[in-house]
């Protein structure tokens, strides 16, 4: 059983949040990131959270019992979280982040950087297919951009494991408004190492 310690009730939402976000609470269970591991150096944490990049970020998993499995897993990272041997009948993982954008990640003026969208897309993917192996790495990732999104704003990224094969974990992701308008969606193919993430890092 996880820590319930690592599971909070969400932070004060700003009063000129829409209403789609004052309303995620009820679709999903927050977990702190800031909890799971260490964000020394992060890219969201150390880089682009501040006032004039990502104002805020709220993380939801879909289910109580996916928020276990992923800060079960951060606390025993020996231990990998429990898989499904038949990915028929996997409970489709999903993640949803809604994101509070500032004026300062932007591309040409008053437009949202593919870049930036891209890094959203990749950061929740990646915690999806987490839910569903454990640490792991992104292999390939396709995005679509269907339409500009404009700062400042409010988005809403989604991704779900659509299937996953041994270490393979095969994911599909939204970046929305929150109320169904789409400005982007990707592929993503995430693989669970055969080593672990520390022997990685320890190999400089």
């Amino acid at each position: 059983m996880a820590d319930q310690s690592d599971m909070v009730e969400l932070p004060a939402i700003p009063s000129d949040a829409p209403e789609w976000v004052r309303a995620l609470p009820s679709n999903g269970r927050f977990v702190d990131r800031t909890k799971l591991y260490d964000i020394t150096g992060h890219l969201l944490f150390d880089s682009l959270l501040n006032s004039n990049g990502i104002q805020h970020f709220f993380y939801f998993m879909s289910t109580e019992k996916q928020a276990e499995r992923v800060l079960k897993a951060f606390n025993d990272l020996s231990t990998s979280p429990p898989t499904h041997d038949d990915s028929s009948n996997q409970d489709k993982a999903e993640v949803q982040v809604a994101f509070h954008l500032g004026h300062g990640i932007c591309g040409h003026k008053g437009i949202v950087h593919g870049g930036l969208t891209a890094t959203m897309i990749d950061e929740v993917s990646g915690a999806a297919a987490f839910s569903c192996v454990g640490p792991c790495f992104t292999a390939n990732l396709n995005i679509d951009y269907i339409k500009p999104l404009l700062t400042p704003a409010w988005v809403l990224v989604r991704a779900h494991v659509e299937r996953h094969d041994g270490r393979k974990v095969y994911v599909h992701a939204f970046v929305e408004n929150g109320e169904g308008e789409i400005y982007a969606k990707a592929i993503a193919l995430f693989i669970k190492p055969k080593t672990s993430v520390q022997e990685h890092t320890q190999k400089k």
